[in-house]
């Protein structure tokens, strides 16, 4: 039984940590939207791209700077681009097509994303296994 307490210690220890960062870059990714797209007046596909690559590199570093994953940055960016296209081709279809509000899509399309990347990138071993050395 106490290896199942160290597993789910090891296991929460780390989900923490990636939804740490990845609240702080989900705030940052919308305050760089409004930025670029609704202050500056950047057509949206520019603005939210300069957004896209911004949260990107500095959540990689993040998480890095976290011990969260493995530094592998170009099967980070490819993992999470799979994962982008997917929420929102998920988001053009529950609210464009199913008319759902964006209050409600959102959230529910993002948190759910954001729990299944916690573990794809668990299954590619991008997630940094040795949790036990994080001070």
């Amino acid at each position: 039984m106490e290896w199942l307490q160290q597993l789910l210690k090891k296991e929460l220890s780390t989900f923490m940590r990636f939804a740490l960062v990845g609240a702080v870059w989900t705030a940052i990714n919308i305050a760089t939207d409004i930025l670029f797209i609704d202050k500056m007046g950047l057509p949206g596909w520019i603005g939210s791209m300069l957004s896209y690559i911004i949260l990107y590199v500095g959540r990689y570093f993040t998480y890095l700077l976290f011990k969260v994953i493995e530094p592998q940055f170009w099967k980070y960016v490819w993992s999470t681009l799979v994962f982008t296209l997917v929420m929102w081709g998920l988001k053009i279809l529950t609210i464009d097509y199913l008319g759902y509000t964006a209050a409600i899509a959102s959230p529910v399309i993002t948190i759910a994303a954001f729990v299944f990347k916690y573990f794809f990138y668990k299954s590619i071993n991008l997630l940094k296994e040795d949790v036990d050395k994080v001070s």
